[in-house]
């Protein structure tokens, strides 16, 4: 992985459509493969006799080729080189939790399909593949649910996956016969009035038990294989969002963030943290490491959902991951590390410049 610390001051970013609350930038990794991607055989459409039945991990060709673009069609965002690794397996894994299929890694029929399928396979609002406030601009299968959703809400819309003005519209018109405030953002209320379900509460603080909920808070994260997004977790609200291709200097290129729904370091902690119910602890790492709850503690001391920084100084940090604990004497943590990557559990010692671990009091 590329181990270069990029770092930019905060400032205030913009992205297709509407700004983004807060700068989401400073002090996460950059990067994606190690080394130059190499090149990859011509695509070969999966449903070829060419490419076998199941596409697993192992297979370099052009079967893996087509796979790969697919893939980041639906938001994955990774490397296209033709070689069925870890990386694309994780992707392939965070694609079939997004769209309600058998979660394996494994590419047969029913995920070949929904790969597919026009317009983008339907991802349930409410799940974390779905940004917390989806807005006019977006492409993905989160949009083709909310089609679908206001269709059957009286709206006449093509489902096609594109949030453009007509979804808008009957965004705003289901939102005024609902009692909603019709701003044509679609967050949390919004979302469950078109499920008919209740609003979900916010969060309340648990006392001593914050750090046990952050750490499976950030679990599920895991679980779900949420992509590393630059700037994603820092549209207004907490939680997954599209991200922004201001400063990003990814290996990935064309910069993907602007097109894909995920987390950057700071969004992960940011996210974990509000879901334990403590609140905002700062937009960057910036404000998170300088927020007056937190303070350091030693390795020995931390105790898992503890925060732990990277950087050149506390006055220049560059990431931040969760501390889990120490199995078999080894310090983990869960982090959303780079681009082309997911969230991710990884060693401590997996990132350099080391600043320390911080508790929250």
């Amino acid at each position: 992985m590329n181990r270069l610390l990029h770092r930019i001051r905060p400032r205030r970013l913009f992205r297709p459509g509407p700004l983004l609350a807060a700068a989401a930038l400073a002090g996460c990794l950059l990067g994606g493969a190690p080394g130059a991607a190499r090149a990859a055989a011509a695509p070969v459409p999966l449903t070829s006799a060419s490419c076998p039945a199941v596409l697993a991990e192992g297979e370099r060709d052009g079967c893996v080729t087509e796979l790969q673009n697919l893939l980041d069609g639906h938001g994955a965002s990774i490397v296209v080189d033709g070689d069925f690794g870890p990386t694309t397996a994780t992707a392939v894994k965070g694609f079939q939790s997004a769209v309600g299929l058998t979660v394996d890694g494994r590419v047969g029929a029913a995920t070949k399909t929904a790969l597919y399928a026009s317009p983008t396979a339907a991802v349930r609002l409410t799940s974390p593949h779905c940004a917390v406030v989806i807005r006019q601009g977006e492409r993905d299968g989160c949009t083709t649910e909310l089609q679908r959703l206001l269709n059957g809400r009286g709206a006449s819309l093509t489902v096609d996956g594109d949030f453009g003005p007509a979804t808008l519209a009957a965004v705003r018109t289901f939102q005024s016969a609902a009692g909603l405030g019709a701003d044509g953002l679609v967050g949390p209320a919004t979302k469950a009035a078109l499920y008919g379900e209740p609003v979900p509460p916010a969060p309340t603080d648990q006392g001593a038990g914050r750090y046990a909920a952050v750490v499976a808070h950030a679990t599920d994260a895991l679980n779900a294989y949420l992509p590393y997004v630059w700037g994603g977790g820092h549209d207004g609200a907490t939680g997954p969002s599209i991200g922004t291709c201001g400063g990003y200097t990814g290996v990935i290129q064309p910069c993907p963030a602007d097109r894909t729904v995920g987390l950057d370091c700071s969004g992960l902690a940011r996210w974990a943290y509000w879901q334990a119910g403590v609140g905002d602890i700062g937009q960057i790492t910036d404000d998170q490491i300088a927020n007056p709850r937190f303070h350091p503690v030693a390795q020995g001391a931390a105790v898992p959902g503890d925060l732990v920084f990277f950087g050149s100084s506390t006055s220049n940090p560059a990431h931040v991951g969760i501390y889990t604990g120490a199995p078999g004497g080894v310090p983990t943590m869960i982090n959303a590390p780079a681009t082309g990557r997911f969230v991710s559990l990884e060693p401590v010692a997996a990132h350099s410049a080391l600043i320390g671990y911080y508790h929250y009091s």
